[in-house]
């Protein structure tokens, strides 16, 4: 058996011991919770259900419920929602606390915030209902289907709809309650803009205000009576559903009652369901002995097994431990024993690769160094020989010398400047401003800065970028690459050749191709192109001072922005360099 299926089969009967724990945990609890709730909700419901109701009667809408659930539910450890009918949730106390909101009981609760009817007025309407029983003088619902009676006038409005109601027929006085009603949330809401008032009603019975709101802000009151009084269309529309009880006399304050209601909803807020539900953070204090079994189980499974990984790892982990120490204090060529074909042993090999990656990059920087000085050693020779010379009186002072000793000056300082910025580039300091920039505009700067010395080589330089090709870069640093990748391109092209420059895009981002009829390289020549300091011909880049760099700095600049820069190259034939940018 090896040591991945023995881990495999260790693991296996930890995670199936620990899915059959959690399991029965949790139907524990779901079960504890669900009692729990069912028992909270028949204590509470009725006292939560009152509260919401009476919150929306005083209201006429639902702003400010929040708080109303969230005391709600902190007092009767209850989680409680509220939505609308259409299944808008209006408030979540789990989501007041700040966490997910936890599952619900799918039965609820359904309030409807309005008012009830005075039960002076329920009382009349019985009394006329029994006393038209009593006399016959019933309307036979026959008749009435076959000739219904005609809607009696809307009665007019008192002034001040503040007053107590007046005394009259039931439906009338039910007309004027909801005008009540109606004109009071009108008030308090005026209030409040006005002045600090809170915009609720005193009480959900008439007048639904206290004397204290009654007398305050007069300006208030004279508006709500006006609003209401001048809304005719709604008055009618009340009075045709409350008058046409006058019909079902056998039922009369039944139906003046539900009629009632109806016409509330139309000031009042909308009708809201209230849902149960345990609240999101279960009581673990509840857990049974049974359950502490279980999770004592769990944990002895676990520490046996993880006493036996650690015995089967411990060796090879010593011996990593121990190579990376000396890999630290700079033995590069340290390397751990490999062996056996697990899992551990190719975490040896990795080790070994990676020591094996530090060593060559360790060569590589020595290289750099060497490749440094050598780049120096020449120009500083030729500087040192003319001035030795010079002072000698073997080589007479002209223009000629001078100029080539400030070519050399010059050559050096390049070499500084690329080796500045490509430190700056690989330790990620080099600066970069992306901006939207078009990359056939670009491409058309570069060629027109190019193209003199393009001419002045025999080298033709056509552009192929017909259409606007949007990417987001630094346009500095782009126009260094574009500049460097032309350089090498007219560089290594013979008199009469061509060098063009296309771009172009697609659905994964923007393309631009530098193509030169040059020399071309050979396949290994292409996988050096990138390096520091290589020249596919040091004759030429040396008479043409180029630092060895260019390439190294443009595929860091490009790749620092999201982008890729290949070369691709055939002898004799040419040299394709493909800069792919990402769209914006």
């Amino acid at each position: 058996m090896t040591f991945r299926v023995r881990i495999f089969l260790l693991v296996l009967v930890v995670a199936v011991t620990a899915i059959g724990a959690t399991a029965w945990l949790t139907i524990s609890l779901t079960t504890r919770e669900a009692a729990r709730v069912d028992r909270a909700r028949d204590r509470h419901e009725a006292a939560i259900v009152d509260e919401i109701r009476r919150f929306g009667i005083q209201r006429g809408q639902w702003a400010g419920i929040d708080g109303v659930v969230a005391d709600l539910a902190e007092s009767t450890g209850l989680h409680i929602r509220v939505e609308t009918t259409s299944d808008t949730v209006l408030t979540d106390s789990d989501n007041l606390l700040g966490r997910a909101a936890g599952p619900i009981q799918l039965l609820s609760r359904q309030v409807q915030p309005v008012p009830a009817l005075d039960p002076l007025i329920v009382s009349a309407a019985d009394q006329m209902a029994m006393a038209a029983v009593l006399s016959g003088a019933a309307p036979d619902p026959v008749i009435r289907k076959i000739r219904p009676a005609a809607t009696p006038a809307a009665p007019v409005l008192a002034a001040d709809l503040f007053a107590p109601i007046p005394p009259g027929e039931p439906d009338a006085q039910a007309l004027y309650q909801l005008a009540q009603y109606r004109a009071a949330l009108v008030k308090v809401r005026c209030m409040a803009e006005h002045d600090a008032w809170s915009p609720a009603l005193a009480t959900i019975t008439s007048p639904y205000l206290d004397p204290e709101q009654l007398s305050a802000e007069p300006s208030c009151r004279a508006a709500a009576n006006n609003r209401v009084r001048g809304d005719t269309a709604w008055r009618d529309s009340l009075w045709t559903e409350l008058s046409s009880c006058r019909l079902m006399m056998f039922a009369y304050d039944e139906c003046l009652t539900e009629r009632f209601a109806q016409g509330a909803l139309s000031t009042s807020a909308v009708p809201v369901e209230i849902f149960f539900g345990a609240p999101g953070d279960p009581d673990l204090s509840q857990l049974s002995r049974q359950a502490g079994y279980g999770v004592a189980g769990v944990v002895v499974v676990a520490a046996l097994g993880t006493a036996w990984i650690a015995r089967r790892v411990s060796r090879p982990v010593h011996l990593l431990t121990g190579a990376s120490l000396q890999l630290a204090a700079g033995r590069l060529d340290v390397r751990v024993p490999q062996g056996g074909g697990d899992d551990l042993d190719r975490l040896s090999a990795s080790f070994n690769s990676m020591a094996e990656a530090l060593q060559r990059s360790e060569e590589r920087q020595r290289r750099l160094i060497a490749d440094v000085a050598h780049e120096l050693r020449t120009p500083l020779s030729n500087l040192r020989g003319y001035l030795e010379g010079l002072a000698d009186g073997v080589i007479e002072p002209s223009p000629e010398i001078f100029a080539s000793l400030h070519e050399e000056t010059l050559l050096q300082r390049r070499i500084l400047d690329d080796l500045q910025v490509l430190a700056l580039a690989e330790a990620g300091d080099l600066d970069y401003t992306p901006v939207p920039v078009d990359l056939s505009e670009l491409a058309a700067t570069a060629a027109t800065v190019h193209r003199a010395v393009a001419d002045n080589a025999g080298v033709e330089l056509v552009v192929d970028a017909p259409d606007p090709v949007e990417v987001r870069a630094d346009p500095d640093r782009t126009r260094q690459v574009l500049g460097n990748l032309l350089s090498n391109a007219i560089r290594y092209t013979d008199a009469g050749g061509r060098v063009e420059i296309s771009v172009a895009r697609d659905a994964h981002g923007a393309f631009l191709w530098v193509r030169d009829t040059g020399v071309g390289m050979t396949p290994e020549e292409v996988t050096r192109v990138f390096d520091r300091f290589w020249r596919a011909d040091p004759a030429r880049q040396r008479a043409t001072g180029g630092s060895g760099l260019g390439l190294t700095i443009a595929r860091r600049i490009v790749a620092d922005q999201g982008g890729t820069l290949v070369a691709e190259s055939t002898p004799d034939l040419g040299t394709t360099f493909t800069v792919r940018l990402p769209a914006p």
